[in-house]
């Protein structure tokens, strides 16, 4: 929001500017979005693919907020699809939205994953809701999963980041 603020005062000028970012190159990649002319609604869209499941982890309404933003593919709301997704990510954690999330990867693997699999998920995500165990050690499964069957979107997704 604030390189927004910026690029509309100085008019959005052609500028080279020189960003200094904690979180990688995530700042960047927005910022860049936000202000191509490559008006192209698929780069959004894969910009939400790396985020999506981190986001409805931390709240399903801006999750689906974002989704209805995508449904007009000749609009481009880089700046409120970056807003929604910032504001998400600082709700703060709750096991019903985490296990949600964690259902919804678990998705990926329910038809491959082995009965020992299944049935280690339940007991995990079971442990997880009852304050037995920790999202990591949910999440840690899930990725350790998404390895094993080469789940290349849940790889390239923050999900195991955030």
């Amino acid at each position: 929001k604030e390189f927004m603020n910026f690029y509309e005062m100085v008019g959005g000028k052609d500028l080279d500017i020189m960003l200094e970012v904690k979180d990688k190159n995530l700042s960047s990649v927005k910022c860049i979005n936000c202000v191509t002319e490559d008006k192209k609604i698929k780069n959004l869209e894969e910009e939400w693919s790396k985020y999506k499941y981190s986001v409805l982890e931390k709240s399903q309404s801006d999750y689906l907020k974002i989704r209805k933003l995508f449904r007009e593919k000749n609009d481009y709301p880089a700046v409120e699809f970056y807003s929604i997704l910032e504001d998400a990510m600082l709700n703060p954690t709750q096991i019903g939205n985490s296990i949600n999330a964690a259902q919804h990867v678990w998705g990926y693997f329910k038809n491959i994953a082995t009965e020992e699999e299944k049935a280690s998920f339940i007991k995990i995500t079971n442990d997880y809701e009852q304050n037995k165990t920790t999202l990591n050690v949910v999440k840690n499964k899930l990725k350790k999963m998404a390895i094993k069957y080469e789940q290349i979107y849940l790889l390239n997704s923050y999900y195991f980041v955030y």
